[in-house]
């Protein structure tokens, strides 16, 4: 396996706007394999989330019409916070990859400086940025730290990729159309009772039901 990308965040429900530039990204960036990874217990979480069990089942639903897309639960063990350079280096060590790429969203590199040995994250992996509609283009590029400008590609879907310099890890700006939902949206919707049909598969629209996820009174209390 010589290309693996890593795909990392609550997933608190997985929809759409999670799934679509992920598949953009696999075709763009021909990923052997790009695993999803649903957070054991962020850092920068507040609020509780749902449980780990009930995340993992609705991304393995999500993912499992795509050959090359898997789900990891390598973020499940431990009993303090879970950052993401040592999930990378979980993976580094227990994969076969020639080039490891690592997505995250454009608010997330936004502030990448205020991540855990962010220094060092971005030594372990290629960068994959996804394109978020409420920071993009010169703003974007305004917050990512000084060191990392140089680094900065913009890719658009389906094209070549250029290469960065050798021994150089690489920030690709993927320039897919924005899909402005989110899982703060969606848990607010299934809240006041509004459907989400057409915001998440419908196998994950049908689990949330089964099981009452983020209403009052479901699975969500529990969390």
């Amino acid at each position: 396996m010589s290309r693996v990308g890593v795909f990392g965040g609550s997933f608190d429900p997985v929809h759409l706007g999670h799934l679509v530039p992920a598949v953009r990204a696999l075709e763009t960036f021909r990923f052997d394999a790009l695993y999803f990874v649903p957070a054991g217990r962020p850092p920068h979480r507040s609020r509780a989330l749902a449980p780990f069990a009930h995340r993992f089942a609705m991304l393995v639903l999500a993912t499992a019409p795509h050959d090359r897309l898997f789900v990891s639960d390598v973020e499940l063990d431990g009993d303090g916070p879970t950052y993401t350079v040592e999930t990378l280096q979980r993976f580094r060590r227990s994969t076969a990859a020639d080039d490891l790429y690592f997505l995250l969203g454009s608010d997330s590199l936004a502030q990448i400086a205020t991540w855990h040995r962010w220094q060092e994250l971005v030594e372990l992996a290629h960068l994959v940025v996804l394109h978020r509609d409420t920071v993009w283009s010169d703003e974007l590029v305004a917050a990512v730290p000084a060191a990392l400008r140089t680094r900065l590609r913009t890719v658009t879907p389906s094209a070549s990729v250029p290469e960065p310099p050798p021994g150089q890890r690489g920030i690709y700006l993927l320039d897919h159309e924005p899909l402005p939902i989110s899982a703060t949206g969606l848990r607010e919707r299934l809240r006041a009772g509004t459907a989400i049909d057409e915001l998440v598969p419908p196998e994950v629209g049908r689990y949330i039901a089964k099981y009452r996820l983020y209403r009052q009174g479901g699975e969500e209390r529990h969390a």
